[in-house]
């Protein structure tokens, strides 16, 4: 992906915790920080400003709190589109006509022969 080159200044704790970061998942730094600024810039500017907010005037246990409810969130999201997918392969080219249980008992001994 082309794009251009920015700068940022960061405290040593964020920077290391960014190098520790993009170390485990086998990603660059720069990488890390481009998908974190598409993220944070996504969010309706109401939220960002309540992300300042809640990082000047909130205590840590607040901060801690609201990160947790973010990977709750993140969490049940990735659940519903793996759930998604997951049920969209396991889809019958003729699943409408599978309407009685003696139709869909020949359509499991079927598909669990054929493996």
């Amino acid at each position: 992906m082309a794009g251009q080159s920015i700068s940022a200044h960061a405290d040593a704790a964020t920077v290391a915790r960014l190098r520790q970061a993009a170390a485990r998942e086998g990603r660059s730094p720069s990488y890390i920080t481009a998908s974190s600024l598409r993220f944070y810039l996504a969010l309706p500017a109401a939220v960002r400003a309540s992300l300042r907010d809640i990082e000047a005037l909130g205590t840590e246990e607040e901060q801690h709190n609201l990160m947790r409810a973010i990977a709750r969130t993140v969490a049940s999201a990735q659940y519903e589109v793996v759930r998604r997918r997951s049920a969209e392969a396991m889809r019958l080219e003729n699943e409408e006509c599978l309407v009685t249980d003696e139709a869909i008992l020949a359509e499991a001994v079927q598909a669990t022969a054929e493996h």
